[in-house]
């Protein structure tokens, strides 16, 4: 079964001001499928993901159906598949 690890953004530490401006770390990117229509969320609330038909949160490794790997290809995001 191929498997799924959504998008990161690398970002400085908040609040870090000067001292860390060079340290950078790597946020995961959660995506949201809502009606066939899938969409990228920094924060998603519990609300938002309840209302989602599948959701894969940020900053994890999932384990998805070849159906689910045929969605996320279409939406572009086939380079964060692995057979």
């Amino acid at each position: 079964m191929p498997t799924f690890t959504p998008p990161t953004v690398s970002e400085t530490p908040a609040g870090g001001g000067k001292l860390f401006e060079r340290y950078r770390l790597d946020k995961g990117i959660s995506v949201l499928i809502e009606n066939g229509v899938v969409r990228l969320a920094r924060y998603p609330s519990q609300d938002e993901i309840v209302a989602c038909d599948g959701y894969y949160l940020g900053g994890y490794v999932h384990t998805i159906t070849d159906e689910e790997a045929d969605v996320l290809r279409a939406a572009g995001l086939g380079e964060y598949i692995t057979p």
